[in-house]
Order: structure tokens, then sequence, then C-alpha cells
């Protein structure tokens, strides 16, 4: 509630002429005391200095100046300041006659000196009031990038929750297809997914993740898919370049390794899948290919998969202008093409 008080308008008013009236004060006391007469001569002073900037902050700036009615404004500005002369005569002569009538004030100021005490006046409190504005907008725009900060970490967040059960799924099916066969598969295949949603669950919280840690992660995660062929030659994983210290979005390319399994067609001597990964400086390519089953997948479908759609979600929200992907399918094979630049 003090903060409110204090951005208020009216108590930066208050202020700024109560500042005003301070200083004014010791520059018109005459004495080393400050008098009775010294006060009534600033309060009576700052009548015409209030009217000067608030008629033209409020009118002549406001709906003038900022609407670039550049005539209108100086047309109104030459009478905002004879107007205030006037206030100011009137104060001096009328009010304070009215007011004080046991006080007689005999020197005044020329036109042109309250012309310029106005001019002065309107000067610094309209710069004072623009620098505030910026202040504020600054603040707003500060508030609206850390609140879409915030967003966007809440996104990811949810985005990697949805990586851990479509894995498990996808992961549970394998298995669960070599205890169909009764093959000795099955045991290491729980082992080697043990491994695997041990790194899932370390890194689901993270914001990033050591680059060499992911790509151990979905070599990992090809080795238990080759357990269960009888052909492992047909599906090839390499890995060009060294990782170093290069930090990585946890589990954003488990998915296109995934797509790979869930819809290479396997079955016929032709299938095939081709995972490449290239690093070079600060750029990492994911190059993969995988073999179609005939009238089984169209394009269309395998590009809306929830796992594809997840990992082009993430790569938006935490590479903004920073990556290229691309998704393709000619002659029964579905291509994936990712570059991303690291840090």
């Amino acid at each position: 509630m003090l903060t409110n008080i204090v951005r208020s308008r009216f108590f930066q008013w208050l202020l700024f002429w109560g500042a005003s009236f301070w200083l004014t004060l010791q520059i018109f006391s005459q004495t080393e005391t400050i008098r009775m007469l010294d006060l009534i001569y600033v309060c009576l002073f700052h009548i015409p200095m209030i009217f000067a900037v608030h008629a033209h902050d409020q009118v002549l700036f406001k709906r003038l100046l900022l609407d670039r009615k550049f005539i209108g404004y100086g047309v109104s500005f030459f009478f905002l300041l004879g107007a205030t002369y006037f206030i100011y005569l009137f104060s001096f002569n009328d009010l304070s006659v009215w007011i004080f009538p046991d006080y007689y004030f005999v020197a005044l100021y020329e036109p042109i000196e309250i012309i310029g005490f106005s001019l002065v006046y309107i000067f610094v409190f309209q710069m004072i009031d623009i620098a505030r504005n910026w202040f504020a907008q600054q603040q707003d725009i500060a508030r609206l990038a850390q609140l879409e900060e915030e967003n966007k970490k809440a996104e990811l967040k949810a985005l990697r929750s949805q990586v851990n059960p479509h894995f498990l799924f996808n992961s549970l099916n394998a298995i669960y297809s070599e205890a169909l066969k009764k093959t000795d598969k099955a045991p290491n295949m729980i082992l080697q997914l043990s491994d695997l949603l041990r790194y899932v669950l370390d890194q689901i919280g993270s914001d990033r993740a050591p680059l060499k840690d992911e790509i151990d992660y979905l070599s990992n995660y090809v080795e238990m898919q080759l357990m269960r062929l009888n052909d492992p030659s047909r599906i090839t994983f390499k890995v060009d370049g060294k990782p170093g210290d290069l930090q990585i979005a946890p589990l954003l390319l488990i998915n296109f390794v995934e797509n790979c399994f869930k819809h290479a067609d396997l079955q016929s001597d032709e299938g095939f899948i081709h995972i490449h990964i290239s690093i070079q400086d600060n750029t990492l390519k994911f190059s993969a290919e995988n073999s179609i089953p005939v009238n089984m997948y169209s394009q269309n479908q395998l590009r809306a998969g929830t796992g594809i759609e997840n990992s082009k979600k993430r790569l938006e929200l935490a590479y903004p202008n920073k990556f290229g992907l691309e998704l393709s399918s000619d002659d029964l094979i579905f291509k994936t093409n990712l570059y991303m630049e690291l840090t």
C-alpha cells in the first residue's frame, strides 16, 4: 500500500510543490528567521505557478502537443502565459487584501519576470513528469517481460513433463513385445529402461543439460531398441564432433529418435533407420532418416505425432530464431533435419 501511495500522481505533485515551497521560501526570505509575511508571500506566489504548470500539463501538453496540434499549442501557450500574469496580479492585489487584510505587499514582479518564472516551472515540471512516465513505462515493460519469461518457463516445464509418459509408453510397448515372444531380451531391456528413466527424472526440471549427457542418453535408447532386432545393422547412430561444454535443453531430441523407431518399416528387408549428429563450434545438426511402411503412414500423419509437436513447441520457446527444422517424406523415406545454435 505504501508503494502505491508513493507512486501515485497526487503524492508526486505534493512532493514537487512542497520542494518548491521550501526552496522559494529560502530565496524570498529577507531575514535569518522565517516570518509570517514570508509564508504568505510564498503562498501567493505559488498560486499562478500552480495554475500555469497544471494547465500546461493537463491541457496544452497532453491534448495539443502530444496530438501534434502545434499551432493550437503555440497560441494556447501564449494565452496561458498572459493568464498566469493576471492571476499573479489578482493574487497579490485582490486575494491578499481579502484573505490577509493586515499585510500589504509593495514590490511586485514585472510581467517578463513572471513569464520567466512560469517558463522555468513548466519546463522543470514537464521534464520530471516525462522522466517519471518513462521510468514507469520501463517498469511495466520489465514486469511484462518477467511475466512472459515465467509463462515461457511454465510452458516449457509442462512440455518437458509430457516427455516422460510419452517415452515410457513407447519403451514399455517395446518391452511388452519382447515379453510376448518370451525372449531373454526383456529383462535386459528393463534394466536399460531403468537407466534411461533415471536420466529423465534427473533432467525433467532442468532448463539445460550437458550435450554430452544428452547424446549418451540417446545412444542408450538406441541400444535398448537394438536389443529387440534380429538385424541391428540396419540401424546406425553416428556422432561427429565433440560436445565439449555445450548445453542443450534436456530431452529435446528424444522425440525425433522415438519417431524413427515408431514409424520405421523394420519388418521388411529394406527397412532402416539412420541417425546422425554433427557438432561444429556452437552448432548442432541432427538428421534422421527412416523407411516408411507402404500404404500405412502418410506424410501428414507422420508430422502430426504428439512427440514431434512437443519438440516443435519446445524449440520455439527455448531457441527462438536459433533453430531450423525440416520434416519431409519421399520415396517411402521420412527425413528429419534440425540445426540449433547452442551455448
